[in-house]
């Protein structure tokens, strides 16, 4: 018992020199762990943003069609809305790890596949929606044990850090990726950027492999309908929780949806190449990191509630401005500003809901946040779609953040609620409201 006691006391020790000598912004990375993970899904994420601007440009080129660009994000993304839920029944039960390594080790494949098709030009728009129904489905499953698995990986007083870092390393990826895949479109085109992502997956899988769960975190609990109603009988209670996620619920459906259209914007309306996409993308991706890091720099999550509803509102302005932006240049600063305020709005949002909820439900609660990230997503992909065929993709945009915009406006209101929420834990916090 006094050489387990020693260990643990050099191994605490350890780290806390470790976390010492690291920049406040990045003293969650003195975790072990978390740092393969974070590296990991950083290195995968960028092959996913390849990825998803090469798959873009390529559709719009085979059909020149706003709206099958909004049908590809829409069977993209349906699979969470579907089993979004479930899959967090599922990560509270299940080892998290072993569910990561199925669902990356599926995207890896489907990714191959991809680019086998389109080498061998046998790749048609069929296909291609097929794949990304596919690579949804597998993201669906992955994502609410991904969010519950970060709590796992650091101590509580930097999990506010780790979650900023999370959100850092995945927007660097969001400004790295469409860059390269720009520029990888001119070199070995669209079966490259492809390849060059199934490639990328190995780096999660490896850091998966490495790092240690606790043993404790993976119990049996009641069966998967019921896990998924307690998560919901925990929502329905807790007002706060349903404030909050209204916020990602409405930039989904109405605001985040501009992405599916970034391809058409860039050569119809600012006339410009995969490369000038690209760096637009790109534009977007910076102002995300420069926002991320600012909130890991931050020790508390303090007084955000305020933070989280002007970051939102924000987003809806500049959106609207986007959709008239003529210059090159006034879209990137916009995109920048686009990429900050999300980040704002729906990093603060994440953080607050994994202090917020219980040990034992953090999986499913996180689902409902997957939900209203992604999973409403393909609706808003479908509608934004839609309307840029029938209408122009300026009037889309604008109609977009036009209502975010009302309603935003209108949830101010409650701000002397969301005031506080962000510093207090679970369950001081439903007080509060």
């Amino acid at each position: 018992m006094a050489d387990k006691l020693d260990t643990l006391t050099t191994a605490t020790t350890a780290h806390a020199a470790e976390t010492r000598r690291l920049p406040a912004m990045f003293r969650s990375l003195g975790h072990r762990d978390f740092a393969w993970f974070w590296s990991g899904n950083f290195l995968s994420n960028i092959g996913t943003w390849m990825q998803n601007l090469a798959l873009g440009w390529q559709i719009l080129v085979m059909t020149n069609s706003p709206f099958l660009l909004g049908l590809n994000g829409f069977l993209g993304y349906i699979p969470s809305f579907v089993f979004s839920l479930p899959g967090g029944a599922i990560a509270d039960r299940l080892n998290r790890r072993k569910m990561m390594l199925v669902t990356q080790t599926s995207m890896m494949v489907l990714a191959l596949v991809l680019g086998l098709l389109t080498s061998l030009k046998v790749i048609n728009i069929t296909e291609i929606l097929a794949i990304s129904f596919l690579t949804g489905l597998a993201s669906a499953l992955n994502s609410p044990a991904y969010q519950a698995m970060v709590p796992d990986l650091v101590e509580r007083e930097d999990l506010v850090n780790a979650i900023a870092l999370n959100s850092a390393q995945f927007n660097m990826s969001r400004a790295i990726g469409p860059t390269l895949a720009g520029l990888a479109l001119a070199t070995v085109g669209t079966a490259g950027c492809f390849y060059l992502n199934s490639v990328s997956f190995l780096a999660l899988i490896i850091a998966l492999g490495i790092i240690r769960i606790p043993a404790h975190r993976h119990r049996e609990g009641p069966g998967v309908w019921r896990a998924m109603l307690d998560g919901m009988r925990f929502i329905n209670q807790h007002r706060l929780t349903l404030i909050l996620l209204s916020i990602p619920s409405f930039l989904s459906l109405f605001g985040l949806p501009f992405i599916v259209l970034m391809p058409v914007f860039a050569r119809d309306l600012l006339k410009t190449g995969p490369s000038g996409l690209g760096y637009l993308m790109a534009g977007a991706g910076l102002g995300a990191v420069v926002s991320a890091l600012t909130l890991a720099a931050q020790r508390s999550g303090a007084h955000k509630g305020r933070f989280i509803i002007t970051s939102a509102a924000v987003f809806s302005l500049a959106l609207i401005l986007l959709s008239q932006a003529r210059s090159f240049w006034w879209a990137f600063f916009l995109l920048a500003v686009l990429g900050a305020t999300m980040i704002g709005a729906l990093a603060l949002t994440n953080t607050t809901l994994q202090l917020i909820s219980p040990p034992e439900l953090r999986g499913r609660i996180m689902s409902f946040y997957t939900l209203t990230v992604l999973g409403f997503s393909p609706l808003g992909s479908l509608w934004v779609g839609s309307v840029a065929e029938i209408s122009g993709t300026r009037f889309a945009l604008a109609l977009g953040g036009g209502i975010c915009l009302v309603y935003f406006l209108i949830l101010s209101i409650s701000l002397t609620r969301l005031h506080r929420i962000a510093r207090l834990p679970w369950p001081e916090a439903e007080n509060s409201v």
